[in-house]
């Protein structure tokens, strides 16, 4: 038996005697009390409660293998693992492995946890067993790394929108990753691109989304921060299986006309008129929001009146409180 088993059976966050667990698993008691422990190792804390026995701290809803190869197109190549370090590490290994392009195949991998997530700029993931959304997308395209300017802000708009459908009020993208809702980041993106600058490169689309608020809590995390769960009933595999499909699409508004910047990006633009504060390593400059320019590079309005323009990259922007 694996961890995994146990974890299901726990997984509604009710209380399980030792002696149902034991029997349901069929082993013993005391190996169940190992088991427990093996959670806790995992960052999912387990509660005993006298007379009654044990429970998850929170419910968590396992991902469904089955209902994401439904969703999925026959060209996925789909990998769901209960823990990995990084699952746009994953998806870069198997895209180098392989020699099929896109469409013909595309590359998606899945985890309940992940031990090395990322954001951009290197930051640390916090990525609890279970709580949130670890994916990652990969295309092998023949198109170079040049094409793909402002493929992140496509990517956030996809996810907002997604977010919005459900009857969530104010989503916005933070340019030129983060998704926001009421001010609050629930989601990050990680666009990794392996290649050359003209005739082709493997793309990983790495996408993290907050769902649960409990898991979070005392994770030590700097900035503002919400969880799908505060805004509904949302579904890891749905949601996985709806960004495969917004995804697929994308790649093919790209492959045929270049297109990467999304239609309708101002109504989805968190920085758009406010005051922020633009960083580049030890340099700062401080203006009004402007938008973006045709490759999606950012837009200020320094406080002399010059409009300025910056990519990615290193940079980073934050609004003025």
């Amino acid at each position: 038996m694996n961890n995994t088993e146990l974890i299901r059976f726990l997984a509604d966050g009710e209380c399980h005697s030792g002696v149902e667990l034991a029997e349901m698993l069929g082993i013993s008691r005391a190996a169940i009390w190992k088991r427990l422990q093996k959670l806790e190792a995992l960052g999912l804390p387990v509660v005993s409660e006298q007379g009654r026995g044990y429970r998850l701290a929170y419910p968590i809803n396992l991902l469904d293998e089955v209902q994401l190869q439904c969703a999925l197109p026959e060209s996925a190549d789909l990998q769901l693992v209960a823990i990995t370090e990084s699952t746009n590490g994953d998806t870069l290994q198997a895209l180098k492995e392989s020699e099929q392009f896109w469409p013909e195949e595309i590359v998606v991998r899945l985890t309940e946890q992940q031990t090395a997530g990322r954001g951009r700029r290197g930051r640390r993931w916090q990525s609890p067993f279970g709580a949130n959304l670890y994916f990652s997308y990969g295309a092998k395209l023949a198109l170079g790394a040049a094409a793909l300017e402002g493929l992140s802000l496509a990517v956030g708009v996809l996810l907002a929108d997604l977010i919005r459908r459900q009857g969530v009020d104010d989503v916005k993208v933070k340019w030129p990753n983060d998704v926001y809702i009421q001010g609050k980041k629930v989601a990050g993106i990680l666009i990794e691109v392996d290649g050359d600058l003209t005739s082709f490169c493997n793309l990983v689309v790495g996408i993290g989304v907050n769902f649960s608020s409990v898991s979070l809590e005392g994770e030590g995390i700097d900035q503002l921060w919400t969880s799908l769960d505060q805004y509904g009933d949302f579904d890891r595999s749905q949601l996985a299986g709806e960004l495969v499909e917004g995804l697929e699409r994308l790649m093919g508004e790209l492959s045929h006309n270049g297109k990467t910047i999304p239609d309708g990006w101002q109504d989805f633009d968190y920085l758009y008129e406010k005051t922020v504060s633009v960083s580049m390593g030890s340099n700062r400059v401080s203006g009004i929001a402007k938008g973006i320019d045709l490759k999606g590079n950012f837009i200020l309005e320094c406080d002399n009146g010059e409009l300025k323009s910056f990519a990615g990259g290193e940079v980073s922007v934050r609004a003025s409180e």
